[in-house]
This record gives structure tokens, sequence and C-alpha cells, in this order.
């Protein structure tokens, strides 16, 4: 039984002493990376992406290579560049996707005769994706991320860590788990060690504006929790309490006639 399969283009455009890049004179590391980053590129994030059925032609009209696979995937990779073209918001698009759409955008950027072309043959109607130094892709979610300090309430379930120091918190209100980056000082200054106890911390994150995510969370102190209670202060408390209602034989009696004043 065949399968439906679909097309992609995808075209690296440079210059190689004066002359347009082609595949007669492209270097074998320049077209290395290339592939492995559209690979990376049609697989996105899709489970199970297999580009192992597919078929592949090198054509000329710079470093250009056409890719035949399901039309599943292929589709959903024409319709993430589709989008991102319209909008230029790499959040709306595969993370992974996203991820190499910005290494070329950077690439290019230091290198401006260097640009990538991605083309949906198998969509007349759609227009090419252009990568350049010019070229607008942003995270767009990026201007919802604001700085807070916030107080975080839970238990700690892992301490410390050899190259990237972090407090391992399950929280209190919601169960989510969430690692504050801490330094080696800070933790090595708690003269009682906190693990599996239940602790405030102090930190300081990016939230984000609409979905109230956090995230670069950096400790910047322990409030120490404690199930003590001054004994001293209380006994205070209680003698002046004796001392108020010294007076009163019922305190029933003393609320009902209150209420009848």
């Amino acid at each position: 039984m065949s399968t439906a399969t679909a097309s992609l283009a995808f075209s690296l455009n440079d210059t190689v002493a004066g002359e347009p890049l082609t595949p007669s004179n492209v270097d074998l590391p320049t077209l290395r990376l290339f592939l492995e980053e559209v690979e990376k590129l049609v697989k996105g994030d899709e489970p199970g992406a297999s580009l192992t059925n597919s078929k592949v032609r090198l054509e000329s009209g710079s470093v250009r290579v056409v890719i035949t696979a399901g039309c599943m995937l292929m589709s959903n990779v024409g319709d993430d560049m589709a989008r991102l073209e319209r909008s230029g918001d790499l959040d709306l698009i595969q993370p992974r996707r996203a991820q190499i759409i910005e290494t070329w955008q950077k690439r290019a950027q230091r290198q401006p005769s260097l640009s990538y072309t991605i083309k949906d043959l198998s969509n007349p109607m759609a227009n090419p994706l252009k990568v350049e130094s010019s070229s607008p892709y942003q995270h767009r979610a990026e201007n919802s991320w604001i700085t807070v300090e916030k107080y975080l309430a839970g238990r700690v379930v892992d301490l410390g860590g050899k190259h990237e120091p972090n407090v391992h918190l399950v929280l209190e209100d919601s169960g989510k788990n969430i690692h504050v980056s801490a330094t080696e000082k800070q933790l090595a200054a708690e003269e009682e060690n906190q693990l599996y106890r239940e602790v405030t911390l102090r930190v300081q994150a990016e939230q984000h504006l609409k979905t109230r995510e956090l995230r670069n969370v950096r400790l910047l102190e322990f409030l120490h929790r404690t199930d003590e209670v001054d004994k001293q202060a209380l006994e205070s408390l209680w003698k002046n309490g004796r001392e108020a209602w010294k007076d009163v034989s019922s305190a029933t009696a003393w609320v009902e006639a209150l209420r009848n004043v």
C-alpha cells in the first residue's frame, strides 16, 4: 500500500570567493551541518518522527535540498513555516523548529551574505519562508515576562549540586516541582540541613503576565519555619489576659450584657 508524500525545498544561499554557493563548490562541513539542521527542523517535536523512508535530492540554485517524506509530517512542517511567515512569532511554531530558525537568523546577522529559504513544493500558493539578516522572527511572548520577587512555601526534596547548586522545592499550594538556583555560599550558610523540611524561600524570578508561570528562579534567602513556641511570650500573654478578665465571673454573661447595651 502506497503512502502519500509531500515535498519541501530548503535552500542555503551564500557566496564562495565571490561566486554563488552551489553543490559543486560547497565544502563538506557546511553541507553536513546544513543537512543536520534541516533534519532537526523537519522532525521538530513530533513524537516518533522518522525520515528513514524519505527521499532527498540536491539541486543547483544555491545549495537546494529537496526532501520528500510522509505527507502528514511534511504538511505539519509546511503549516509551521506558513504560520511563521505570516506572524513572525517563533512562539507559534514547534520549539525545535524555532531553535533552528533562530540559529539561521543569528548566523545570517553575523554574515549578511548568508540566507536560507524554505519552500513548500506541495502547496504552490504558499509563500516561501526567507531567513536572512533582516528577518523579523522573534519570540513575541518574551515581552510578557517581568522580573518579580516572591515567597515560595514548600518542601525541600533535593538540595545542592556540584556544578549548578539549587534547591528542588515541591510547592505547598500546588504540589508543583520547581528548581531554585542558588550559590554554594548561600547553601553553606544554612546551619541546619533543610532537606525534607518545610521552608519558605524569598526568590527573584521572571513571571509571565498571562500564565503566571515562573522561570529563572533564583534564591535570595531562606525564611525558616519553626514549630517551637516562645514560652515566655506566651506566658506573658496569658498573664495579661488573666489580669484583664479578673473581674469578669462569666464570659458568656459579659457578652450578653454587651448585646443589651
